[in-house]
């Protein structure tokens, strides 16, 4: 299939693709005419100013040159951009394409902007390119699974929704789209068989839908179903780059908020727990919290829904004995500083539909709790949704705690643990359980690290 006589074959004969990562004047007043043309000027100083700023990102701009002079204020016409930035290690975003309304259906133009995009992030082989895909996706979900991505469980949270981390390789990307051996110049043309122009019009249409509620109404309570990924938010690591050694998942390379260790107990152990607990389910009572100031334990549904059971059995004893092997390492990890071990407490939680534990702190700094500890487990496969333990980092200062702006989220995959400080505040959202059934309950056991 070939556009070189078709409909958009003059345009894109006269259109050059790009490649800024600085602006001159002359071009960033070329770009706040583009997306003052689509209706969107505040995109320019709200997403690609300060994306750019941050350095590691590009902006590749489909440009026509007025006739003459070609040169000069005004003598730019951009009318298609797409914006890549780099959120992790080998882990890049990409914008949607920006068009002006005269090219939507511009298959080649789209199609060089992402090859020309691809190209460049894939000479890093470890490259990967991430979409945040709404939960409950359905086109965005179907078109990017059929264009090779993969969906995770790595989650993000905004106001309006819950959001997925969808990835591939830039390279697999390339090639699925067809691009990957044929020049820009050609693509441009239209110089693609049927099967990958099919594939790239369904592709780019459905990105530049999904994600337009994004970036063209800009209201956080509005969710998209694709949404913008932000640097420092993206906490997986691309396929094939080290995690760290042993079972020390590294969550963050600037430093852990918290620390997760995969394959906490052996497969026999997980499931003699599981049934331990199911066994149980009439020893559980509904969970408590203890508020400032009052050593009495309180039911307050409006901070704490879920039911918890304190007889952990045979258990209590192999998790001290296990979180004991682990703890120098932990420690160190974390950053925080060794303490004579005290006691350790243990309480299983069953978290059905509903349940949620809302923001707080295991210690207020006036007892000798230092680190908490949360495992989780469950029916495979797993029954629930959401649940995700969202852990918000605190220093001291001057015996003071302060909150930072760094926070981790967690999925609660089976035979986790999670260790982190017991002044962190952290929180557990909310949990569904479609079949209301405790044997399909979200399971954790908390246990709370104390000093002598």
């Amino acid at each position: 299939m070939t556009e070189t006589n078709g409909f958009y074959a003059g345009r894109n004969a006269a259109t050059r693709i790009e490649i800024f990562d600085e602006l001159s004047p002359l071009a960033e007043a070329a770009l706040r005419s583009f997306f003052r043309r689509l209706g969107a000027p505040h995109v320019m100083d709200e997403v690609v100013l300060p994306l750019l700023s941050e350095g590691d990102s590009q902006l590749f701009a489909a440009v026509r040159d007025r006739p003459w002079p070609p040169w000069g204020l005004g003598a730019r016409n951009v009318v298609g951009l797409l914006q890549t930035h780099l959120v992790a290690d080998a882990c890049w975003g990409l914008s949607t394409i920006y068009l002006v309304d005269e090219e939507l259906g511009n298959i080649g133009l789209q199609s060089a902007l992402i090859k020309e995009a691809l190209e460049f992030i894939s000479t890093d082989p470890n490259a990967e390119i991430h979409y945040l895909v709404a939960e409950g996706s359905m086109m965005a979900d179907h078109v990017l699974r059929e264009t090779g991505f993969e969906a995770t469980q790595d989650v993000f949270l905004t106001e309006a929704a819950r959001y997925f981390t969808y990835r591939t390789p830039a390279r697999r990307l390339l090639e699925r789209l067809g691009l990957s051996e044929t020049d820009t110049v050609d693509v441009m043309a239209g110089a693609l068989d049927r099967a990958a122009y099919a594939r790239g019009a369904v592709f780019h249409h459905t990105v530049q839908a999904a994600s337009r509620a994004d970036w063209m109404i800009d209201r956080p309570e509005v969710a998209a179903e694709i949404t913008r990924l932000v640097r420092g938010g993206h906490y997986s690591k691309p396929g094939g780059v080290p995690t760290g050694t042993g079972r020390i998942e590294v969550i963050d390379p600037a430093g852990e908020v918290a620390l997760v260790l995969r394959e906490f107990l052996t497969r026999d152990e997980q499931a003699q727990l599981l049934e331990h607990v199911l066994k149980n389910v009439h020893g559980f009572t509904p969970g408590t919290i203890i508020e400032p100031g009052s050593p009495t334990p309180l039911f307050n549904e409006r901070v704490r829904r879920g039911r918890t059971l304190d007889d952990l059995g045979r258990f209590e004893s192999l998790f001290k004995e296990r979180i004991k092997q682990q703890l120098e390492e932990v420690m160190a990890r974390l950053g925080h500083p060794a303490f004579p071990l005290g006691e350790i407490e243990l309480q299983v939680t069953a978290s059905n539909d509903g349940d949620y534990f809302r923001m707080h702190r295991d210690t207020d700094g006036s007892d000798t709790r230092e680190l908490t500890f949360v495992y989780l487990f469950s029916r495979e496969p797993r029954k629930f949704a959401g649940g995700e333990l969202r852990v918000f980092e605190t220093d001291v200062v001057e015996g003071r705690m302060v909150p930072t702006d760094r926070s981790q989220t967690i999925m609660p995959r089976a035979n986790l643990a999670v260790y982190f400080p017991a002044r962190h505040e952290h929180e557990v959202l909310p949990v569904r359980v479609p079949s209301k059934q405790f044997d399909d309950s979200r399971f954790s056991i908390t246990g709370w690290i104390h000093r002598r």
